[in-house]
């Protein structure tokens, strides 16, 4: 019996349960004021059936004039025209058949019928009306919060694929954008007439090459590979700074980076930062450092420099003749962002300016943080 009524559509449980506890309240409170329980048993049931029976036609009307569909002023007025109507004709066919099926008996003569079953109908026509604009009442509110609901998650999946759309199109503005500042690189070992290291470069820039288109199509990337990635940007552009920079990467052991699943191309665009805009204006050399290990149950990858710093970088800018864009950085930053709300991976980049103990600028600590969890 239980499995049967699980089977049975929302709006008939509804249905069943709302007239059910409907007609037990009328009958406990005719027995009540006219401690009369046993007669009106027949008028019990038959507000039960004729509730479902009529409240289903109503129904089935408000569906085909697709009423709940239109304006909302538009909807008030069919639906109060509706209910006044279903009252007044439900009213008239429940008296007939009651009177017709001797359950229910109004006056003697024709004429005392006629105005005992007038004075009747107005008198029961009123908690009908009652009661069929409570029923309408539920039923709209009942669609209304269901259309607002679902309006809710079409907006949410829409808001999705506009968030994908948008992270798609970042990552397609990352590789381009990598590449070009790789080619520039080639560009100017060229000038420098330096072959040999030109051809160097150019061997390790096919292997970068190739390990980018490999993850072009990619939302995400194991860890070991972007850190791959990262070694080949890093031993390319020591080719080309010479003894610029050294550069150091240190892995915790214990981490198994294949296993874990990050953005592509999220810490190169740091080290990139890093070379150029800390360590190339220093003219003294200088070191960047990769640090990738756990932390309290993230997995924390550190960018580090000892360079200029980002005061005297962004001073630079506006006098420096150094043609190098790095709009990676702003690129990867909003890329996070999306990708927190599509995967909820809680990542966070915190960026720190490092000090020496004069308080000068002593470089730049990236800090990417990503929940291992996710």
């Amino acid at each position: 019996m239980k499995s049967q009524f699980k089977n049975i559509s929302l709006y008939w449980k509804c249905q069943l349960l709302g007239w059910g506890g409907f007609t037990i309240v009328v009958y406990i409170f005719n027995g009540l004021i006219y401690n009369d329980y046993v007669g009106f048993i027949p008028f019990a049931v038959s507000i039960f059936v004729f509730g479902l029976v009529f409240t289903q036609l109503l129904k089935t009307v408000l569906k085909f004039f697709r009423v709940l569909k239109k304006r909302f002023s538009v909807q008030l007025f069919q639906l109060s025209g509706f209910t006044i109507l279903f009252s007044l004709l439900g009213t008239y066919i429940w008296m007939k058949v009651m009177i017709n099926a001797g359950i229910w008996t109004v006056g003697n003569k024709d004429k005392e019928r006629y105005s005992s079953f007038l004075k009747e109908y107005f008198f029961n026509l009123f908690p009908v009306l009652l009661t069929f604009s409570g029923w309408v009442l539920i039923y709209f509110l009942f669609h209304y919060v269901k259309g607002v609901r679902r309006e809710e998650r079409l907006r949410i999946h829409y808001k999705l694929q506009m968030i994908e759309l948008e992270a798609k199109a970042l990552r397609a503005q990352m590789n381009p954008h990598f590449i070009f500042n790789c080619l520039n690189s080639i560009k100017s070992l060229i000038q420098q007439h330096n072959e040999e290291k030109s051809v160097s470069y150019l061997t390790t820039f096919s292997k970068l090459i190739r390990t980018l288109f490999n993850n072009a199509d990619k939302k995400e990337i194991s860890l070991y590979d972007e850190i791959e990635t990262c070694k080949l940007y890093l031993q390319l552009e020591a080719m080309r700074f010479d003894t610029k920079f050294s550069y150091s990467v240190n892995l915790d052991e214990n981490l198994d980076l294949k296993s874990i699943q990050i953005p592509a191309l999220i810490i190169q665009p740091f080290i990139e930062n890093a070379i150029w805009h800390g360590i190339v204006p220093r003219n003294t050399g200088g070191k960047v450092w990769m640090n990738v290990s756990r932390k309290n149950g993230n997995i924390e990858i550190v960018v580090e420099d000892d360079g200029i710093g980002r005061e005297a970088s962004a001073q630079n800018k506006s006098t420096s003749v150094l043609t190098h864009q790095s709009k990676g950085v702003n690129l990867t930053q909003s890329r996070l962002e999306l990708d927190n709300l599509l995967q909820q991976r809680q990542a966070k980049i915190d960026i720190i300016d490092k000090k020496d103990e004069k308080g000068l600028a002593a470089g730049t600590k990236v800090i990417i943080t990503i929940n291992e969890e996710t």
